[in-house]
Order: C-alpha cells, then sequence, then structure tokens
C-alpha cells in the first residue's frame, strides 16, 4: 500500500507542475504577445504623428516657372 500511495503522490505533483507549466507558459505567452502589440501600435502611432507633422512643417512646393522643375 505505501508503494501506492507514493506512486500516485509523484503522479499528482507532476501533472501540478505540467498544469503550472502550461498556465505559466499560456500567461507568459499572453504578456509576451500584448507587449509586442503595445510597442507595434505606439510605433504606428509615432509614424503617423510624424508623418503629419513633416506634412504640416514642409508642405509640397508649388511648381510654376521652368527652373523651379530642375
Amino acid at each position: 500500500m505505501r508503494t501506492d500511495d507514493l506512486s500516485r503522490l509523484i503522479i499528482f505533483v507532476g501533472l501540478v507542475v505540467l498544469g503550472g507549466l502550461f498556465f505559466f507558459g499560456f500567461l507568459l505567452f499572453a504578456l509576451v504577445f500584448i507587449a509586442i502589440a503595445i510597442v507595434l501600435f505606439l510605433g504606428f502611432y509615432a509614424y503617423i504623428r510624424l508623418k503629419l507633422w513633416w506634412r504640416k512643417r514642409h508642405p509640397p512646393k508649388e511648381l510654376e516657372s521652368p527652373e523651379d522643375y530642375l
């Protein structure tokens, strides 16, 4: 009976460890995914803001005479 209880305890501990690894693995994956999404969103937002600022500060030049085309 002693070895049967010991084997059940080992199986239980193994399942708990495996479940913890799955849980924290998915949690870690979710955190990394959210962090990457935030960085990409902030980068895209900064790119759009910089592009709009650049257009406002440097409007397109109006070409009027032939020397403007050279």
